[in-house]
């Protein structure tokens, strides 16, 4: 099986594994942050990432670039991919459900279809349009009746992180296909979390990390699964399927981890939620279903 294609209940398995753990990262984070402040807990969880990923990288013997090209992709990941981002989603869930920022959060393939065309110049076709209204629509939807000034911040926290993580998809998109994955990975996770501790040093200093084991068991879970492992099994998965199979993640995640806030967190559900969820999702099926063709008519 070396060097051939891997069997295809592998390449089932690692998806799955990969939707489940990223499922799981939201309630995760919504558990870290009753005994850390997010700033820190942003800090520890990347800081964690990035010796894990250069220990990967060790055991494989692979070095990294020693390019400017390379180190200057690595230092905007980490802060359009790492830092931004997951700073922006851990104050979002200080206000908001795990399970709606989910949801908000799968908005961003649609997000990326705007950036992708100004950027790569990929064309804004009708049903991308189309879905992304949807999208919007869908938002407005779950949030028309629980609109406070804190559910508020959440909302636009989430979507800025919807558009920073969009422009850094982009821009691996672009620019990222020579290097190593876990390369990139280690720089990016090292910048974002230096980055974060750099803030979180002047701004939690009043509000500082209580050591208990529950909070640790958190950092340590988003680290070496929500981080290493999910990204690793994402670019393995990716270069055996279409990018397109890839992204029916966007509509496995935001429903498993409503699910699992509701089990394990006790985040309700409500009918509002479930029709702004299901117009969301509408919204990138018909975006996807474009793409899916497309690519079906270059490969034949």
């Amino acid at each position: 099986m070396s060097g051939g294609k891997p069997f295809p209940w592998l390449v089932a398995a690692a998806f799955a594994s990969m939707c489940l753990i990223w499922s799981s990262t939201w309630m995760m984070i919504a558990v870290g942050l009753r005994g850390a402040p997010p700033l820190s807990g942003v800090s520890l969880r990347f800081l964690i990432a990035a010796a894990l990923a250069a220990a990967l990288l060790a055991m494989r013997r692979v070095p990294l670039p020693r390019d400017q090209r390379f180190l200057r992709l690595g230092i905007a990941l980490g802060v359009l991919q790492v830092a931004a981002p997951y700073v922006l989603v851990y104050w979002a869930e200080e206000r908001i459900s795990s399970g709606l920022t989910a949801v908000l959060y799968s908005t961003m393939p649609l997000v990326v279809a705007i950036f992708a065309r100004f950027l790569l110049g990929d064309r804004l076709t009708v049903t991308k349009f189309i879905g992304i209204c949807a999208g919007i629509g869908g938002v407005a939807i779950i949030f028309s009746d629980r609109l406070t000034v804190g559910s508020s911040l959440g909302i636009c926290f989430v979507l800025a992180s919807v558009v920073f993580a969009s422009i850094a998809a982009v821009i691996t998109k672009k620019h990222a296909r020579a290097y190593d994955p876990q390369a990139l990975l280690f720089v990016s996770f090292l910048v974002g979390g230096v980055l974060a501790l750099v803030i979180a040093v002047p701004l939690e200093r009043s509000n500082p990390l209580r050591y208990d084991a529950v909070t640790w068991m958190s950092i340590l879970y988003l680290a070496a699964l929500g981080s290493v492992a999910a990204f690793s099994l994402f670019f393995w998965v990716l270069r055996h399927v279409e990018v397109t199979v890839v992204s029916y993640q966007t509509f496995v995640i935001p429903i498993l981890a409503v699910l699992m806030g509701w089990l394990f967190l006790d985040e309700t559900i409500s009918a509002r939620t479930g029709l702004g969820a299901a117009l969301i999702l509408a919204g990138i099926a018909v975006a996807t279903y474009h793409a899916s063709r497309s690519s079906s008519r270059r490969s034949s």
